[in-house]
């Protein structure tokens, strides 16, 4: 009996001082004991630890979205304001680093960043016009270089969308005008071009015989 209520006090005093934690599929867990972070990325599973000596991190490493509002300017100095949709995931083998390295806020101190420095940079390749008329070409550049940047810190990009454009409405007036302006050259026949001294001339647009 004195064997048993010893081995019952133990077994309490192990419980009470020990933590629990489980992790779902699709997780992975960090300990880090002391400070130091273990180098091992653990499987979702249930695992006891001392809540004493020991922090835990649980780490997403299905593939995530991160949505980001970047501010850029075009080619020509427009300002084009874009929001950037991210779909990345972490390496399930290397987690550990991406909290030794970098942290558990490794998309605030990482991606954010990242992402509106390349927007940016990507953006500055293309005129206004442009990056309407040739968004795939925009959002493939904005994706290369994320793959670049986020590839050292264990971060897959898995793919980038484009998902809203707020250009400034002086260009968008201006846009409009060119529409209108093409529009009243068709029907009627006269267009102001710019002549080789820089002067405006009036070309007649002919649908038959020249008139004498």
């Amino acid at each position: 009996m004195t064997h048993l209520r010893f081995l019952a006090g133990m077994i309490g005093l192990l419980v009470t001082g020990c933590g629990f934690t489980s992790t779902s599929p699709g997780e992975a867990v960090v300990f880090s004991r002391f400070g130091a972070v273990d180098p091992t990325c653990y499987p979702a599973g249930l695992y006891v630890y001392n809540p004493f000596t020991t922090s835990v991190y649980h780490v997403d490493v299905k593939v995530q979205k991160f949505e980001v509002k970047a501010d850029a300017s075009s080619r020509d100095l427009q300002d084009v304001h874009t929001t950037i949709v991210v779909n990345f995931s972490i390496d399930a083998s290397k987690c550990h680093e991406v909290i030794r390295t970098v942290g558990a806020d490794f998309a605030a101190r990482i991606i954010l960043p990242a992402v509106e420095e390349v927007t940016k940079a990507s953006t500055a390749l293309f005129p206004v016009e442009k990056v309407i008329q040739e968004r795939p070409k925009l959002k493939k550049e904005i994706e290369d270089g994320l793959k670049v940047r986020l590839a050292p810190y264990w971060i897959t990009v898995q793919a980038v969308s484009i998902t809203k454009y707020q250009l400034l409405p002086r260009f968008q007036s201006c846009d409009r005008a060119k529409a209108s302006r093409r529009t009243e050259c068709a029907a009627g026949g006269i267009c102001a071009t710019a002549s080789g001294e820089g002067r405006a001339t009036a070309t007649r647009v002919g649908r038959g015989p020249s008139e004498s």
